[in-house]
C-alpha cells in the first residue's frame, strides 16, 4: 500500500467508534473522499451495493472503481454549458457543484464488483475543517434500480391497455347525490385506485381534511357543489389526495347537469403538481438569486402582480412596464397572437420614434426573426442587424434610421403554445451574455405562464357564459347581464321576447340533427341583421329557444313591431347544407319591470306567454296573468280553496234567460263567486282553473249543485218554478262520482229531474269524448236537461251532437254580440238555429248586449236570450227585486 493510502486508511481509524457505527448501520451508502477523490471511507451499505469490502477500495481513486466513464463524459458536457466554462471529465463532474456549496442529487449508475450496473441516486456534499475550508466529500448514494424495474414494468403495463380505455388526458367523472357513479380511465390513474374502489365513493374521500388556505375541505367542497347545482360554473385550484393518502395539486371544474331529468355535478381534474412544483422551485430560486440580481428582484414583483390577472392588456403593459426597468433600452415592442384571425397584434410598445406595425399577419413572418423565434420557440440574437436577412427589410431600414443595431426576439411559449413576442432593440451591437438571456427567458416564462392562465381564464369564462354551438349569448350570461343592467337607475324598461321555433323536430328527424344545428346556427345571425341598429342582446336558452333582450322600450306597439318583424324574418328560407329550409315560430313577450322585477321572473312570464301563443296554433303573445296558472298568488288560492267551500265563502249570481216568443223568464244560469276575506269578490276565471287542477272541482261543483237546488227550493215555495242551470267542469265528466251525487242531490231536495240543467262546454266534451256519452246518457235517463255551452268555439260537429242525449245548444257570445255588424256571424247563428231545430234542440243566445240583437234574434227564430241587456248576473235577493220592477220582462 502506498504512503498515501497508509495516512487514509490512518485518517479512516481516527474516526470515533460512535461516527463509524452510525455509518455503519446506516441503509444508504456512504463513501468519503479527500479533495482529490480518494476514498477514505467505504461504509456497510456502500459494501453490499458495490461487492467491495472496504479495505479494497479505501485509498483507491474514484470514480474510476465503479463509475461509467461514458456517464462521466456526458455529465461533463452538461454541466460546462450550464455553468458557462469547461469541465474536464473526472472526479470534478462530481464535486463541482458541492464546491459551490450545492448539494446535487443526480441518478448515475454503478457499476458493481461483478460488473453489473445498478442505478442510484447520488448526492455529494463538501466536507470543510474548522476553518470552514474544503479537506474531502461526502457521497451518500440510495439504489433505485428496483424502483426504477418497478417503474418501467408499470409503465409498460399502462401502454398495454391504454388502447383499451378512453383516452381523455384529463379525469373526468359524474357526481349524484354526493357520490361517484361515473369516472373515465383517467380517474383511476389520477387517483390511483380501481374501478370499485371510487364509485359509490363521497369525493370527500379523496381529499385532505384542510385545503392548503387553512380551510376545511368538506365545508368548502360544498360551498363548490352549492354554487355548481345552482348554474355557476365552478373553476378551481384543490389539493386532492389518491387512494393511498398521497396528496397532489389539481384544477377542477364543476358544472351543473341533468341527466333523464335528475341534478348531476359533471366534473374534470388535471393534475398540475409538476407545473404547481415548478411554480414553488421557481419561487424558491427567486428567493434565492433575488438578492444577487436586481433584475429579480422586478422580475419576482411582475410575478406577483401578474398572478391572478385576467387582463390580456394589463399583462402587456405591466410587462412593458418592467422590461424598461430590466433592460438596457428602452426600445420594447409586445406583440400577441390573435389565432382567430392569424395575426401578429401590438399590445404595447415604447421608444419608436416611427408607427410601429399594429397587426402582422402570420404568414408573413416566414424567414424573419420572429418567425424563427416561433419556429425554434426560443430567443433568437441579431447582434448586427445590418446585415441579418432575418430582419423585414422595411423594419430593418426604420431601424438604421434610428440608430438600431441590434435586436432580439423572445418568444412567449407556455407548454409548447406560443402566445406572442416580446421584440428588445439596442443602439450599440449588443453581445447578449448567458445571466441576461437567462433574465429574458425568466421574463417570457413568467409572461407566458400568467397569459395562459389569463386565456385559460376567458376561455372558461367565455365557455361558461356562451352556447357551445351558436356561440350566442346563454342562459347564464343572460341573467348576469340583467343584473348588471337593472343595477344601473338609469335602466327603466325593457322587452324579453322568448321564441321556440315550431316544426323544429320534425327536421331534425327528417334530415337529421347535423342538418337542425346547422339551422340553429343562423338563428342568431338572422335575429342580430333584424335587429341591427338597436341596443339587444339575444341568447340561446337551449334546444330550439331563444330569447332576445330589448333594451329601454315600454311602448307595446313598438314592442310588437319588432316581434312581428322578428317572426317575419324568421320565415323567409334559410340556405342550409345545399337546401332551402322554412320554419316558423312561437313568441312569448314580458315586459320588465310590470312582468318581473328581476331576470328569472321576467323570463318564466315570457315562458308562460310563450305557450299560450303555441296552444294557440302559434304566433305571438304578450304576457297576461290571467294565462298565468303558476303564479304565488294562485298557488296560495289552491290552498285556501277546500277552505273556502267548507266555511261556505262561495255565493251564487242568477242571471235570467227569456223566451224570445213570450218575452218571459224561461229560467235561470246560476254562477259561483267566492266572496274572499281580503281579496274580495272573486270571478270564477280567477280560481276554477285551480280547481280543475285537483279533486277540488268535484267539491266545488257539488257545493254549488246544493246551493242552487236549494235555493231552487225555496222559488218553489214562492210559486216560481222555473228551472236552473248549472255548469259542469270537463273532470266532472270523466268522473263516475258525478252522476250518483247528482241523483242523491236531486232526491234530497224534492226537484222534479226536469227543473234542473247542466251545462257542458264544447270544449269539455272533446276532452274524452266516449266517456262524455256514456255519463251524459246516465245523466238524460235521469231526467236532467243537457245543455251544450259556448257552441262555436270548440271542434265538435253536428253529427257529434246527434250521438248526444242533449236538449239545449247555447250560441257563444262571440258571435252573438258582432251579429249586426258582421253578416258572416249573422249566418252562423242563422245555419245553427236551423240544424239545431232540425234535431230538436232548444237553442240560447249568450251575450245580448242590446235591444237590436235581441230582435234579430227573435227574427232568426232562436228560442232563448241571456246577456247583460236583459240583466247582469246577481245575487237572489237582487234578482227577485229585479223581476218586481222589470218591465217588459216578467214570469211566464
Amino acid at each position: 500500500m502506498t504512503g498515501e493510502g497508509k495516512n487514509a486508511v490512518v485518517d479512516y481509524r481516527e474516526l470515533s467508534i460512535l461516527q463509524q457505527t452510525l455509518i455503519d448501520s446506516a441503509n444508504y451508502g456512504i463513501i468519503s473522499t479527500d479533495i482529490d477523490g480518494t476514498i477514505r471511507s467505504f461504509n456497510n451499505a456502500a459494501s453490499k451495493m458495490l461487492g467491495y469490502r472496504s479495505e479494497e477500495v479505501i485509498g483507491k481513486h474514484t470514480p474510476r472503481l465503479f463509475h461509467d466513464p461514458a456517464e462521466i463524459i456526458a455529465r461533463a458536457s452538461s454541466l460546462s454549458l450550464e455553468i458557462g466554462r469547461t469541465i474536464e471529465p473526472g472526479f470534478d463532474v462530481f464535486v463541482e457543484k458541492a464546491k459551490q456549496g450545492l448539494v446535487e442529487e443526480l441518478e448515475w449508475s454503478y457499476i458493481h464488483k461483478d460488473g453489473h450496473r445498478l442505478l442510484v441516486l447520488l448526492s455529494i456534499t463538501a466536507l470543510k475543517d474548522e476553518l470552514g475550508n474544503i479537506n474531502g466529500f461526502l457521497g451518500v448514494s440510495h439504489d433505485i434500480s428496483e424502483t426504477q424495474r418497478i417503474k418501467q414494468a408499470l409503465k409498460e403495463e399502462e401502454q398495454r391497455y391504454r388502447l383499451l380505455f378512453e383516452k381523455a388526458i384529463d379525469s373526468i367523472f359524474l357526481v349524484k347525490d354526493g357520490f361517484f357513479i361515473a369516472c373515465n380511465p383517467a380517474t383511476l390513474d389520477l387517483f390511483g385506485c380501481s374501478h370499485e374502489q371510487i364509485i359509490n365513493q363521497n369525493p370527500f374521500r379523496f381529499s385532505p381534511e384542510f385545503q392548503p388556505d387553512g380551510q376545511l375541505s368538506r365545508i368548502k367542497a360544498r360551498e363548490k357543489i352549492s354554487l355548481t347545482l345552482q348554474g355557476l360554473s365552478q373553476f378551481f385550484e384543490w389539493q386532492h389526495i389518491r387512494f393511498d393518502g398521497s396528496p397532489f395539486d389539481a384544477e377542477v371544474t364543476l358544472n351543473a347537469i341533468k341527466i333523464k331529468g335528475e341534478h348531476h355535478v359533471y366534473g374534470t381534474v388535471r393534475d398540475i403538481s409538476a407545473r404547481k412544483e415548478v411554480e414553488r422551485q421557481l419561487e424558491k430560486s427567486t428567493l434565492q438569486l433575488v438578492t444577487q440580481n436586481e433584475s429579480l428582484q422586478l422580475i419576482n414583483s411582475l410575478s406577483s402582480q401578474l398572478h391572478g390577472s385576467r387582463s390580456i392588456q394589463s399583462i402587456a403593459d405591466k410587462t412593458l412596464s418592467m422590461l424598461l426597468r430590466v433592460t438596457k433600452t428602452p426600445y420594447i415592442g409586445i406583440y400577441l397572437i390573435d389565432e382567430e384571425k392569424q395575426t401578429l397584434n401590438l399590445m404595447a410598445s415604447n421608444g419608436f420614434t416611427f408607427d410601429l406595425a399594429k397587426i402582422i399577419q402570420l404568414a408573413d413572418l416566414k424567414n424573419t426573426i420572429t418567425g424563427l423565434s416561433f419556429e425554434k420557440s426560443e430567443i433568437i440574437v441579431s447582434e448586427d442587424i445590418t446585415n441579418d436577412d432575418h430582419i423585414n427589410k422595411k423594419f430593418r431600414q426604420e431601424l438604421l434610421q434610428i440608430n438600431i443595431s441590434s435586436n432580439v426576439s423572445i418568444p412567449l411559449v407556455y407548454e409548447g403554445k406560443i402566445f406572442g413576442l416580446i421584440n428588445l432593440c439596442y443602439h450599440q451591437k449588443h453581445e447578449f451574455k448567458f445571466i441576461e438571456k437567462q433574465t429574458l427567458q425568466l421574463v417570457a416564462n413568467t409572461v407566458s405562464q400568467s397569459l395562459a392562465s389569463a386565456y385559460q381564464i376567458k376561455n372558461l369564462d367565455y365557455m361558461a357564459h356562451h352556447d357551445s354551438l351558436t356561440g350566442l349569448s346563454n342562459r347564464l350570461d343572460f341573467h348576469t347581464l340583467f343584473k348588471q343592467k337593472a343595477s344601473h337607475p338609469d335602466y327603466q324598461s325593457a322587452a324579453l321576447l322568448l321564441l321556440d321555433l315550431d316544426r323544429f323536430k320534425e327536421i331534425n328527424d327528417t334530415l337529421g340533427h347535423h342538418v337542425g344545428d346547422l339551422l340553429l346556427k343562423e338563428i342568431g345571425p338572422r335575429l342580430k341583421q333584424t335587429l341591427a341598429g338597436h341596443k339587444t342582446l339575444v341568447s340561446r336558452l337551449g334546444g330550439d329557444e331563444f330569447i332576445i333582450l330589448i333594451d329601454n322600450i315600454s311602448d307595446q306597439k313598438t314592442i310588437l313591431r319588432f316581434a312581428n318583424l322578428i317572426l317575419k324574418r324568421l320565415r323567409k328560407p334559410f340556405a342550409v347544407d345545399s337546401m332551402m329550409l322554412e320554419i316558423d315560430a312561437s313568441l312569448g313577450i314580458a315586459k320588465y319591470p310590470e312582468d318581473g322585477g328581476n331576470s328569472h321572473a321576467l323570463l318564466r312570464s315570457a315562458d308562460v306567454a310563450m305557450y299560450e301563443a303555441k296552444n294557440r296554433g302559434g304566433g305571438l303573445k304578450i304576457y297576461d296573468i290571467n294565462d298565468d296558472k303558476h303564479t304565488p298568488q294562485r298557488l296560495a288560492l289552491i290552498a285556501e280553496l277546500n277552505g273556502a267551500i267548507r266555511e261556505e265563502q262561495l255565493e251564487l249570481h242568477y242571471q235570467p234567460k227569456i223566451n224570445l216568443a213570450s218575452g218571459k223568464i224561461s229560467g235561470f244560469e246560476a254562477l259561483v263567486r267566492w266572496r274572499h276575506r281580503t281579496m274580495g269578490l272573486l270571478y270564477p276565471d280567477k280560481f276554477i282553473p285551480l280547481a280543475e287542477m285537483s279533486d277540488s272541482i268535484h267539491y266545488l261543483t257539488e257545493a254549488v249543485l246544493r246551493i242552487a237546488l236549494q235555493q231552487q227550493k225555496q222559488w218553489f215555495k214562492a210559486g216560481i218554478h222555473l228551472p236552473v242551470s248549472v255548469n259542469l267542469s270537463v273532470r266532472n265528466l270523466i268522473d263516475e262520482r258525478c252522476v250518483h251525487f247528482i241523483e242523491t242531490m236531486l232526491r234530497e231536495f224534492d226537484i222534479q229531474a226536469g227543473m234542473l240543467e247542466l251545462e257542458i262546454t264544447e270544449t269539455a266534451l272533446m276532452q274524452d269524448p266516449e266517456l262524455a256519452v256514456k255519463l251524459l246518457k246516465r245523466l238524460s235517463v235521469l231526467g236532467v236537461k243537457l245543455s251544450i255551452d259556448d257552441y262555436g268555439t270548440g271542434y265538435s260537429s253536428l253529427s257529434y251532437l246527434r250521438r248526444l242525449p242533449i236538449n239545449i245548444l247555447k250560441i257563444d257570445r262571440e258571435f252573438v254580440k258582432d251579429m249586426l255588424a258582421n253578416e258572416q256571424d249573422s249566418i252562423i247563428i242563422s245555419s245553427t238555429i236551423g240544424l239545431a231545430h232540425n234535431l230538436q234542440l232548444e237553442v240560447v243566445a249568450e251575450g245580448v248586449e242590446d235591444a237590436e240583437t235581441m230582435a234579430r234574434l227573435k227574427t232568426l227564430g232562436c228560442d232563448h236570450a241571456q246577456g247583460y241587456y236583459i240583466c247582469k248576473p246577481k245575487l237572489w235577493s237582487e234578482i227577485a227585486h229585479w223581476m218586481k220592477l222589470s218591465e217588459p220582462f216578467s214570469l211566464g
